[in-house]
């Protein structure tokens, strides 16, 4: 049962959400010093938003490395490449050390095209990731890809081994009892109805506020309430399906395996079986809610399942008739550069925030988890002196141009993609559109030839 906040409380730190990153951040700062009076608010039960119910990818910033570069040099950039594949096996740790059943399958990721058009999708990542002297990516040719992921749709990709995949509410979950075994307080049910940005902060809720030295602002998609956010986090909202059980079925198409499974379009295809012989069917940017913050309506049923499984069976025509069980909707973030990031509220110190995760937060909100629970604790570290604990890197157009301008790349990009999958040349202005579009959860092939 959940534990809505009453009355007045007092806490060194209050985290606001109770998502990965949320929990990361009370678990990190709890185990670095027990005395911390720390409490956590969540307006719905952890992991009830983002956390619980997307695609399980448990990944690394291998995708994401030519812009880590950019941003902070080479060695920065090789030092949190490092870190994200640290934190996958972090992940895997902590979850068998505190009995944690949610999945966990290292099986790595199957970074594919379903085109022409997308392959060397993945040549600048390889190309930056062999300069740097790691080469974690094994090219895969047709056959080799066809035969990995059960599916005649693909022409070739690449795969990397330091991947995972998790039933993400199990492993929310899990870490919410592992907080509370650690003396954080958790109180769900408890919105955030106003932030008073004092020293100490205030946090109001329906029930009552805490008064906290310091506040953590764990939001991500929901961080567009928030007016300072508004323009640097942009919410898109994703779909899944998931089939009913049928593991023989799976496992004789080629899918007895727990990998990752992507293809290189930016409306981009991921998937990956479940422990119990599902297959998880998801799709990226079926819209953006008006005023850039999701409500009740962008988060729910899906509102295109039909769509989720005829592109399935497209994929994997010999499990046509398998049935859907359950399906969904909500948001997930984009940025300006396609990685997260994480700051000090302007003028208010103990207020500190990390949001933008790019549909990819499952291994990354653990690295999260130790930026912010360095910038409350007001350390000095390889964290918060970090590249991604700098502020937003960017910001998109005010309303309304955002939410037109929006749509308008996005059915470009829509168009452009349909056309290359008739093998077709795409119109020019829906090309120049696309490319306007902010990084996805995997670069597109035009993107790394420029």
């Amino acid at each position: 049962e959940p534990e809505p906040l009453r009355g007045e409380a007092k806490a060194d730190i209050c985290i606001v959400g109770g998502g990965f990153t949320g929990l990361w951040t009370a678990i990190h700062l709890k185990q670095g010093d027990p005395s911390l009076d720390v409490t956590l608010i969540e307006k719905d039960a952890c992991g009830a938003g983002a956390s619980g119910r997307n695609g399980g990818f448990c990944m690394t910033w291998s995708s994401k490395i030519s812009t880590l570069v950019k941003l902070a040099g080479a060695q920065e950039a090789l030092r949190l490449f490092r870190a994200s594949e640290e934190a996958v096996s972090s992940i895997r740790s902590f979850c068998a050390e505190h009995d944690i059943d949610c999945g966990f399958r290292l099986d790595g990721w199957l970074w594919m095209a379903s085109n022409q058009a997308q392959l060397g999708a993945w040549d600048a990542a390889v190309e930056t990731l062999d300069k740097l002297g790691t080469h974690p990516f094994e090219p895969l040719d047709r056959a080799e890809a066809q035969a990995r992921a059960g599916s005649e749709r693909y022409l070739g990709g690449v795969y990397e081994k330091i991947t995972a995949t998790v039933q993400p509410a199990m492993l929310a979950r899990g870490l919410a009892r592992v907080a509370r075994s650690l003396g954080v307080r958790i109180h769900e049910a408890t919105p955030m109805t106003r932030l008073d940005r004092g020293a100490p902060a205030r946090i109001h809720t329906p029930g009552g506020v805490v008064t906290a030295e310091r506040a953590v602002l764990a939001l991500n998609a929901w961080a567009c309430h928030i007016p300072e956010f508004r323009r640097s986090v942009l919410a898109v909202i994703t779909d899944m399906v998931v089939t009913e059980p049928a593991p023989e079925r799976l496992a004789a198409t080629g899918l007895g395996h727990g990998a990752a499974m992507s293809d290189s379009r930016m409306l981009v295809n991921y998937y990956r079986t479940t422990v119990d012989g599902r297959l998880a069917w998801g799709i990226g940017g079926s819209g953006f809610p008006w005023g850039g913050a999701p409500g009740e309506r962008e988060d729910g049923p899906s509102k295109r399942p039909g769509h989720l499984a005829s592109t399935l069976r497209h994929y994997y025509p010999a499990l046509a008739d398998l049935g859907i069980a359950t399906n969904w909707r909500g948001p997930v973030t984009r940025t300006a550069t396609g990685l997260p990031f994480f700051g000090h509220m302007d003028g208010h110190p103990n207020i500190v925030y990390g949001h933008g995760y790019t549909g990819n937060g499952v291994g990354p909100c653990y690295i999260g988890g130790r930026i912010l629970a360095s910038l409350a604790r007001g350390g000095t570290d390889e964290w918060s002196d970090c590249v991604l604990a700098k502020g937003p890197p960017g910001r998109f157009p005010p309303e309304p141009f955002r939410y037109v301008g929006a749509h308008m790349v996005r059915d470009a990009v829509a168009r452009k993609e349909r056309a290359e999958d008739r093998h077709r040349k795409p119109n020019r202005l829906d090309v120049a559109l696309a490319g306007l579009a902010p990084a996805g959860l995997v670069p597109q092939a035009d993107e790394t030839k420029t």
